[in-house]
């Protein structure tokens, strides 16, 4: 079994924690595993569409570890949720976390985005992705009340996370990506008394993608 030993046991807990967080979100989901030299790249997608006709936004959350070495150089793989979440919970695992031997085929897997030439294009402030998170939670939980069938909450969550957030240049932002910001804890709550301004975070733009780089990692989407 390939085993990738992440060189910093807090950086191990934080991947734990991520997992779980995407595993909430979606209880059947994935994450792709990728390894360059000693950077272990961890990818889920909190939204995507599935199937023609489906509206719903890809975003793509991403965070990136450093391996003790390069030995796994190369790997690329897609696992479940589910089996990482096991494997995080066996404490003797320490700082190795032993790859999932039963990979997956996940649509959003197929569309990967640019790895390099983006150019910062704009800023965008933590408050924004907040507020447009919570405003979103709202509207579906209003418009989805007990008893609602699965096809009209899904049409709805759609609907939803599609929903400009913001405009750089022209280019929308959808809420989706406050969504995934809000849900995997991307964005801090720093909100002071003293009402000073939020924080801020870069946009930046690669063949058509749009990447916010936050203090939890990097949400992706492509721009419409």
């Amino acid at each position: 079994m390939t085993e990738l030993e992440i060189a910093d046991p807090l950086a191990m807990k934080d991947l734990a924690a991520f997992t779980g967080l995407a595993h909430r979100l979606d209880p059947d989901g994935a994450m792709r595993l990728h390894v360059s030299a000693t950077v272990l790249v961890v990818t889920v997608a909190p939204l995507y569409p599935h199937g023609l006709g489906d509206t719903t936004p890809l975003v793509l959350a991403m965070r990136m570890l450093r391996l003790t070495g390069p030995e796994n150089d190369g790997l690329d793989e897609v696992v479940p949720l589910a089996n990482l979440k096991d494997r995080f919970a066996r404490e003797e695992n320490a700082t190795r976390l032993p790859v999932p031997p039963n990979s997956v085929l996940v649509s959003w897997t197929g569309i990967a985005p640019p790895k390099g030439q983006w150019t910062a294009r704009d800023r965008i402030r933590g408050d924004v992705l907040r507020s447009s998170a919570e405003a979103g939670i709202s509207e579906v939980s209003a418009g989805a009340p007990e008893g609602s069938g699965s096809h009209a909450v899904k049409a709805l969550r759609s609907k939803v996370w599609s929903k400009p957030m913001t405009a750089l240049g022209g280019t929308e932002l959808p809420s989706g990506l406050a969504f995934a910001a809000d849900a995997l804890r991307f964005v801090p709550e720093t909100a002071t008394a003293s009402g000073s301004e939020s924080e801020d975070y870069e946009v930046f733009e690669s063949s058509g993608w749009l990447r916010i780089a936050t203090p939890g990692g990097h949400l992706l989407t492509r721009g419409r």
